[in-house]
């Protein structure tokens, strides 16, 4: 049974994110009337961490991401290209208690493993210049609303391993990161496009430290791209 709180939280996120989608084509109609422009979706692998102090033994995680953008070409060398897009980031590290807690040096191996999930709702704003008909380089800011964390602890000791891991979720209150992103963009065909990319952040995650330490999400993204 859903929680008051879980569905509110649901509640939440739904409304923000319809609003932002609203505001986002309602802004991109303005802008790009008498332009050459193409809706689309995208879709594709990421592989995302945190680097930066305090993040020793941190690793990268595989997950996913998917949205929408408007493509909007100005000339044959520029266009801009907005966009909406969900993105799981976020870590992951292992732990092991035995050297933690100085068990019996038989009890050898990593016991732990964390893998923290931090769910993004990501606005990439992407000026691209084309290099020839088929390429083009992209650069430009991306924000980010965290929509929660979600942290899962494995106990790697264990036999059976089906459904042992421990799940705990933290609102994140649309918390705003925000950073650079690079990449290219590969025609593929009239509709289809290939763009690797990548995001480093630039908003502090150890703000709460008074300057003493930071840290830094960067993620690698595959995006297959659809315009109609």
């Amino acid at each position: 049974m859903i929680s008051n709180s879980h569905s509110n939280y649901l509640f939440k996120a739904g409304t923000y994110s319809a609003v932002l989608l609203f505001a986002f084509f309602f802004a991109i109609g303005k802008v790009a009337h008498g332009q050459d422009y193409t809706f689309g979706v995208k879709a594709g692998p990421s592989y995302s961490s945190i680097i930066g102090d305090l993040t020793e033994g941190f690793k990268f995680r595989f997950s996913g991401h998917g949205g929408v953008f408007v493509h909007m070409r100005f000339s044959d060398k520029f266009a801009l290209q907005p966009e909406v897009v969900y993105s799981s980031q976020g870590f992951q590290f292992s732990t092991d208690l035995a050297s933690i807690q100085s068990f019996s040096p038989s009890t050898d191996g990593n016991d732990f493993r964390t893998n923290v999930q931090l769910n993004f709702i990501t606005v990439p704003l992407m000026a691209q210049f084309a290099l020839n008909d088929k390429v083009a380089v992209e650069v430009g800011p991306q924000f980010g609303f965290l929509l929660n964390q979600v942290t899962k602890i494995k106990n790697l000791d264990e036999i059976n391993t089906s459904g042992v891991a421990r799940r705990s979720s933290v609102n994140g209150d649309f918390q705003l990161d925000y950073g650079a992103a690079l990449g290219l963009a590969f025609g593929l065909n009239e509709h289809l496009s290939l763009s690797p990319r990548a995001y480093i952040g630039m908003r502090n995650r150890l703000n709460g430290l008074g300057g003493l330490a930071q840290s830094y999400n960067v993620a690698l993204q595959l995006s297959l791209n659809y315009g109609f």
